[in-house]
This record gives structure tokens, C-alpha cells and sequence, in this order.
């Protein structure tokens, strides 16, 4: 299992990662998942001899990393950037290990971070600047690269080709970002779509094709655990933006920071509209009992 990589879209797309055992440590996964197992994935791109990997996978996991990498990186490819969803642990730890492992020199990154990571001064001059401008350029100066600001209408190339379309997700507790990339078919859907997890670690893409009831139930259960604030909130202008980004975009694989990577366009779609009509139903609060008692705690 070590050093094992999954080539999901031949030649251009590739899975990569570590996996953990769910236990009472990983706080979001509930009793019943407890004994299964959750991947926390990276995604190496390739076009030609241009590399870039999205995101940076766990620290944890540096060495797993490091060999799938050398494994898949050839003669002459030119490996040097990172594009991440988040300026959140998961995405970004790695980072200081790959620069010391492959020289990586500069991370695409939404220009903001958390308040949680960066408080400015009492400047509103400098608060501004700061905050919205150089608080992710800080941290990736102090992981040793440079920070790239990643915003949309800023598309990120590869081999000179536009490839990756950052998104600033309304579904989202701090600043996030999804990128799709059109070649591949793929949203990097960063912290949504990864409630799926494993009975062994070889586990690691979902090709299911759920149910419209099956959909709605693992949505609502994946709000849930991150996105409880939804259940009080007034999601109509949420929901029309995501329709709209979901039905102008070609998506066959469903990318996420965690979890299953979701492939096959069906396998996709359900899900996609899965998620439409759970927050449907939450704008309505036209939930089942069970799911009120759960977005409700």
C-alpha cells in the first residue's frame, strides 16, 4: 500500500495521499464510522513535462508523498507548484517538507487566510492590507515559497495552457476556494463531497450511482458535520449559485481534500444534485426527523 498511486484520467490526472484509521480522535466522523478509514488526498496534474500538485497532503504522510512522487515524476518533468483549496493544516502542512524534498517554489493560494491563523493591527489601513491582501503571502514566505494569489478570474496554467478555475465557494466556514480544470473534467471540491470514507485503505475512488433519496441522505449527513450553520441560515442565494455553477461546468470527477475521490459522471451528477436539494430542504426546513435532530445539536 505505500508509495501506491491511482491514475484517475490517463496521463494527466493522479491520485496520491495517505490514509488513517477513524477513531474517536477524528472528531467529525461519527460512532459508526469508527474501525474505517479516510484518505487525505494530494492530486498531481500533468501536461507535457509541467507538473503541479494540488494540495499538499498531510505532514504525517511526507514520506508516502515523497515516494509516490518520485514514482511518477520522469527525466526532464518540471515539478515546482502547488495549488491549494485552503490555508487550512490538511492542505498546507506539507508544504516546508516538499519545498525541502523537491525544491517546490511557489503555492497558487486564495490571498486570504482564517482570523483564526492571522490578527492584524488595530490599523484600518494596514487591517486591510494585511488581511485581505498579505496574510497568505506571510505564511507561504514562512514555509519557503511564494504565494501566488489564487482568486477567480485568475486562472492557473499549466505547460502554458489555462487549466485550473478557482471558485470562491459560498458553501464554506473559512475561506475557500474550488478549482476546475475542464481538460480533466475535475472539481477539486476541497472540504464538500468527502463524507465518504473506507472499509480497507485500498479503498480510495466511489463510482456508486445514488439514489435520489440516497443522495439527499448523505448530503444532509455531510452538512452536518461542518456546515450546521446552514440549518439556520436563508440559502436561496447559495443555492441559485451553485445550480448555476454546477449546470455551466463538465464534471466527472469529484475531487475532495478528504475522503473518496467520486468518478463517472453519473456517480457525480447524483451527488451534485444531491447536495441542490438537501439545501433545498434545509432553506424549507423541510427535513426528516432524523436530519433535524441532527443539524439541530
Amino acid at each position: 500500500m505505500r508509495g501506491q498511486t491511482f491514475e484517475i484520467v490517463r496521463g494527466e490526472l493522479f491520485l496520491l495521499g495517505g490514509v488513517e484509521q477513524i477513531d474517536e480522535r477524528i472528531s467529525w466522523y461519527s460512532a459508526e464510522d469508527r474501525g474505517k478509514f479516510v484518505a487525505y488526498n494530494s492530486y498531481l496534474l500533468r501536461s507535457g513535462n509541467d507538473c503541479l500538485l494540488v494540495e499538499s497532503g498531510a505532514a504525517a504522510h511526507r514520506g508516502i508523498i515523497r515516494e509516490q512522487l518520485r514514482n511518477l515524476l520522469r527525466d526532464g518533468d518540471h515539478f515546482k507548484r502547488i495549488a491549494v483549496t485552503r490555508n487550512e493544516p490538511e492542505c498546507v502542512c506539507n508544504i516546508p517538507n516538499l519545498v525541502k524534498d523537491f525544491g517546490i517554489e511557489a503555492v497558487h493560494s486564495a490571498p486570504q487566510m482564517s482570523s483564526l491563523q492571522f490578527f492584524p493591527s488595530d490599523s484600518a489601513e494596514v487591517r486591510s492590507e494585511s488581511f485581505d491582501k498579505r496574510s497568505a503571502e506571510l505564511l507561504m514566505l514562512e514555509f519557503g515559497v511564494q504565494c501566488i494569489a489564487a482568486d477567480e478570474g485568475e486562472s492557473i496554467s499549466i505547460n502554458g495552457e489555462v487549466r485550473l478555475e478557482p471558485f470562491k465557494t459560498p458553501l464554506r466556514v473559512l475561506p475557500s476556494l474550488w478549482f476546475h480544470d475542464a481538460n480533466t473534467r475535475t472539481l477539486f471540491c476541497s472540504d464538500i463531497f468527502c463524507a465518504a470514507v473506507s472499509k480497507t485503505p485500498a479503498i480510495r475512488t466511489n463510482s456508486d450511482v445514488l439514489s435520489k433519496d440516497e443522495a439527499i441522505a448523505l448530503m444532509l449527513r455531510e452538512l452536518a458535520m461542518k456546515f450546521e450553520w446552514l440549518s439556520r441560515g436563508h440559502l436561496s442565494g447559495i443555492i441559485a449559485i451553485l445550480e448555476e455553477y454546477f449546470s455551466q461546468r463538465n464534471i466527472e470527477v469529484l475531487a475532495p481534500t478528504r475522503g473518496q475521490v467520486i468518478i463517472g459522471a453519473d456517480a457525480v451528477n447524483s451527488r451534485l444534485w444531491g447536495l441542490i436539494e438537501a439545501m433545498k430542504m434545509l432553506d424549507a426546513r423541510n427535513l426528516p426527523l432524523h436530519a433535524s435532530s441532527v443539524l439541530s445539536r
